[in-house]
C-alpha cells in the first residue's frame, strides 16, 4: 500500500481516509444510475402533466410554420415539474424544426442574477459575443436586437424565475423595462424575426408586480402547475427508483414515508427525489444491504440543515449584516429599530452602511428566502408596519454568518 509521509501528519487520519475510500470501491452498492436522482434529469415520459405538457406544445407550436406563438407563461410551486415540462417540450421542439432560423434560448433570472447578465446570457446563446463587464444595458440590448433582424431569427426565449427580474426592489424598474423591450420587438423588426417568451414562476402573483405598460403588451396565454399528491409523488418516487437502484435496494415502505412526508409538507417532486437520493447514499456509505426509513430520517435531517447553511453562506456581506442584526434583536422589531442596530454594527466593523431604504430592500428579499419573517401589521390609526422576526434556529444562523471571515469577531 502507498505509504504517506508528510511532516507534521498524524497517519492514522490518512488509516480512516484510506478505509473510507475502499469502502467506497469495494463496499455494497445500492445505486446503479445516479443520473436520474439528477435535479435536471428529464425523464422519457412525464407523470401527470399530460395536460400542462400538450399546452405548451400547442401554443408553441406555430413556430414550425415561422409564425410568432403567443407569449406564455407557466406558474406552480417550486417542484411542480414547471421547468422540467418547458425543456422537455424545448427538447422535442429542437428535433422537429428543420430551420436554423429557429432558436431556443433558455435563460434562468435567478442564476444570471442581473439585467446586464441575462441580456449577455441570451446573446451568449445567439453567438454573439459580449464582453463580461463593460457596455450599458442598452448596448447589449441593441446588439442582439440588431442580430435577430439582420439573421431573421425567430427566438424563443425561455425566461426561467423570471419574477426575480421584477418582484426585488432592487431591479423592479429594469427587470420592467426588459420585459417590455423584448415584448415590444416586434413593432419595430419585420415580421421574418420575432421573440416569443415563455416565463416560468412561482409566484402566480408574477404579473401584479408588472406596469402597466409592460402588462398590456404581453398578449401571453397561461400554464397552471398544482403540487404533486402523496399518491402520484409515491408513482413518481418507484419510476425513479426502478431505474436508480438495484433490484431490493428499496422498500414500498421507504417510497411511502418519502411520498407521505413530501406531499404533506409541499407536493415538491424535486425535494421527494433529493430525499431519495440523500438516503441512498447514506446507506451506501454504511455499506447497508438497502435504504431503510432510518436513513430517510437521517437524510432529511440533513438537507434541512444544508439547505439553511447554504443560503445564508450565499448571501452578500451586506445582507448578511443585516440578518445579524435582526439575530441580535430580542424580540420581533420594525424596520426603524433595525436600522439603528445595523447602523451600530457597521460602525464596530468599519463597514459603510446602506441607506434605510436599501435595508428595507434587504428585508424583503430576506422575507422572500424565507430566513425571516416580515408580515404587514395594522396598527389603526397609528399607520402599518412590519414585525420583523428571525425564521429559523438562531444558533444556526449566527455559526454560518461567522464562518464569514468579515464577522467571526462580532460578539452576540
Amino acid at each position: 500500500m502507498f505509504q504517506w509521509k508528510l511532516w507534521g501528519t498524524d497517519m492514522d487520519s490518512f488509516d480512516i481516509v484510506d478505509k473510507v475510500f475502499e469502502n467506497a470501491t469495494k463496499g455494497n452498492r445500492l445505486i446503479k444510475n445516479s443520473d436520474v436522482l439528477k435535479l435536471d434529469y428529464i425523464p422519457n415520459k412525464i407523470l401527470y402533466r399530460d395536460i400542462q405538457t400538450e399546452k405548451i406544445a400547442s401554443v408553441l407550436s406555430p413556430v414550425l410554420n415561422m409564425i410568432k406563438p403567443s407569449n406564455l407563461f407557466i406558474y406552480g410551486k417550486t417542484g411542480t415539474g414547471k421547468t422540467m415540462v418547458t425543456k422537455f417540450v424545448m427538447k422535442a421542439l429542437e428535433g422537429k424544426k428543420n430551420n436554423d432560423k429557429i432558436i431556443i434560448s433558455y435563460i434562468n433570472s435567478r442564476t444570471s442574477g442581473t439585467i446586464y447578465r441575462v441580456l449577455s446570457d441570451i446573446a451568449l446563446s445567439l453567438k454573439i459575443k459580449v464582453p463580461f463587464t463593460g457596455l450599458s444595458v442598452s448596448e447589449v440590448q441593441k446588439r442582439i436586437f440588431s442580430y435577430l433582424k439582420e439573421n431573421e431569427i425567430r427566438l424563443l426565449l425561455v425566461l426561467d424565475e423570471v419574477d426575480f427580474l421584477v418582484n426585488s426592489p432592487l431591479k423592479k424598474d429594469a427587470g420592467n423595462d426588459l420585459l417590455y423591450e423584448l415584448t415590444r420587438y416586434g413593432s419595430y423588426a419585420d415580421s421574418n424575426s420575432f421573440i416569443s417568451i415563455i416565463g416560468i414562476s412561482n409566484d402566480i402573483k408574477f404579473k401584479d408586480y408588472l406596469e402597466s405598460r409592460v402588462y398590456s403588451s404581453l398578449h401571453d396565454e397561461e400554464v397552471f402547475f398544482t403540487p404533486y399528491s402523496v399518491e402520484e409523488l409515491k408513482d413518481i418516487l418507484k419510476e425513479r427508483a426502478n431505474i436508480a437502484f438495484i433490484d431490493n435496494a428499496i422498500t414500498d415502505d421507504v417510497i411511502n414515508l418519502i411520498a407521505a412526508r413530501s406531499g404533506g409538507e409541499h407536493g415538491d417532486a424535486r425535494r421527494a427525489v433529493d430525499l431519495l437520493r440523500v438516503a441512498a447514499e447514506l446507506a451506501e456509505r454504511e455499506n447497508a444491504k438497502k435504504i431503510e426509513i432510518r436513513h430517510v430520517q437521517e437524510a432529511s435531517k440533513n438537507m434541512e440543515q444544508d439547505k439553511v447553511s447554504e443560503a445564508i453562506s450565499s448571501l452578500p456581506i451586506q445582507e448578511k449584516l443585516v440578518l445579524l442584526t435582526i439575530v441580535s434583536l430580542q424580540d420581533t422589531e420594525n424596520t426603524g429599530h433595525i436600522y439603528i442596530k445595523y447602523i451600530k454594527i457597521c460602525e464596530n466593523l468599519g463597514i459603510q452602511p446602506l441607506t434605510q431604504r436599501r435595508v428595507s430592500a434587504i428585508i424583503n428579499e430576506l422575507d422572500m428566502l424565507g430566513l425571516i419573517s416580515a408580515p404587514v401589521i395594522n396598527r389603526g390609526r397609528y399607520g402599518r408596519s412590519k414585525k420583523i422576526s428571525l425564521a429559523l434556529d438562531k444558533s444556526t444562523v449566527i455559526k454560518t454568518i461567522k464562518e464569514d471571515e468579515t464577522l467571526k469577531s462580532l460578539n452576540l
